[in-house]
């Protein structure tokens, strides 16, 4: 399968995804479809990781060139790609059950979601801001 057959299918999984963590946020079927979600995709990232080894060169990853250099061909850009995607959702995962622990309202947890979807780290900053001004606690 071409990497970008592959790139158009592990898009169309994730999106699903989000919109679950956004409409569903209390079903009890969320955790386990995410979860196996993140896995399936994991088992794509495992394989594009281990087929790709051989070309891997540790020194890369010492030196901003060396990591643009790992990035040029088709496939490495998909294996990073498919590492956001499954970070991302998976932190969007955790921000959604915390704000469920702490109590915080799900609809302030939405621009947070969208934002980790979009720009991951930024929506993780926006939910502490929320939990830290709600909560009066950073753990």
């Amino acid at each position: 399968m071409s990497p970008s057959v592959v790139f158009q299918i592990v898009n169309t999984i994730v999106l699903p995804a989000w919109l679950i963590l956004i409409f569903f946020p209390n079903k009890s079927w969320k955790n386990p479809v995410i979860y196996g979600l993140t896995i399936a995709m994991s088992l794509v990232y495992a394989f594009y990781v281990v087929t790709g080894l051989s070309d891997l060169d540790m020194e890369s990853f010492n030196e901003l060139e060396g990591v643009k250099a790992m990035f040029t061909t088709d496939v490495a850009v998909l294996t990073g790609w498919v590492h956001y995607l499954v970070f991302d959702l998976l932190v969007g995962n955790w921000i959604l059950n915390q704000s469920q622990k702490h109590k915080i309202n799900h609809f302030l947890i939405i621009p947070c979601l969208l934002l980790c979807f979009v720009f991951g780290p930024v929506g993780y900053l926006l939910y502490s801001i929320i939990k830290i001004t709600k909560t009066k606690r950073l753990d």
